[in-house]
């Protein structure tokens, strides 16, 4: 039953002042609660070590955690979030990913995902470099990084609309956009070499207010007209990739 005298309340707000730029409002709780069924169809969670840099409140390795992880370790940069992460996985640590100093074993982990946490940070390219010591010699790297190349943005940049907003592409707590070549010299720069990568592809960049026939329309562009060679990049919204360590 719903609450009445709550209904209409607006969405609690996850987030501390340093995480988010001068006049931004923190996120809204539902940004750090996906479960990300995408990248969880990436990989074989099932007595695994993953290592999810940018937990969030944790949804996503609680996922992976009841498909038989062994262990998932956790890292958060917000406090409200980690301190959620706690319930959910063995270990979670709080700060920064590109400052912090992890006792962790150096080539211990089977995953280390980084969902939609790279375009977050100040060098990218860095932080891919230094976490690929803690993973496996047969491990794998998934990641999730938005497309500025899409289609929406593009047009913004013509009428003269760019803006950043609370989430999506330009998200305000963004600092580095990729398209596909500048995400694949980004992981061959850190010594990784991608395997697979699956775009994930929208009519859309907001799909919760399509409604019915808005996403029934959308579901069926992506699956007959997106892919096409001429233009599938522009309707790319962000790219899954799954990387292994190079060859030395």
């Amino acid at each position: 039953m719903i609450d009445r005298a709550t209904a209409n309340q607006p969405a609690p707000r996850i987030g501390i002042a340093e995480a988010t730029p001068a006049g931004i409002e923190p996120k809204a709780a539902a940004y750090y609660l996906e479960q990300r069924p995408d990248l969880q169809a990436l990989l074989e969670a099932r007595g695994k070590r993953i290592l999810d840099v940018g937990c969030a409140a944790g949804e996503f390795g609680g996922a992976l955690k009841r498909a038989g992880a062994a262990e998932v370790v956790g890292i958060e940069y917000v406090p409200e979030a980690a301190a959620l992460a706690r319930q959910k996985l063995d270990r979670v640590f709080v700060g920064d990913v590109q400052r912090l100093s992890l006792p962790l074993d150096e080539g211990s982990f089977d995953y280390i995902i980084f969902a939609d946490v790279l375009e977050h940070t100040v060098d990218p390219w860095a932080v891919l470099t230094a976490y690929r010591r803690y993973l496996k010699p047969d491990g794998q790297v998934i990641a999730s990084l938005p497309n500025i190349r899409f289609y929406a943005i593009i047009a913004r940049l013509i009428f003269n609309a760019w803006g950043y907003r609370e989430s999506g592409i330009l998200d305000a707590t963004h600092l580095r956009f990729f398209t596909w070549p500048t995400i694949k010299e980004m992981f061959e720069g850190a010594g990784l070499s991608i395997e697979r990568v699956k775009p994930v592809y929208r009519l859309f960049e907001d799909q919760s207010r399509t409604g019915r026939v808005g996403a029934l329309v959308s579901r069926w562009f992506c699956r007959l007209v997106a892919p096409v060679i001429l233009w599938r990049h522009f309707f790319t919204f962000q790219y899954l990739v799954v990387a292994r360590k190079a060859d030395d």
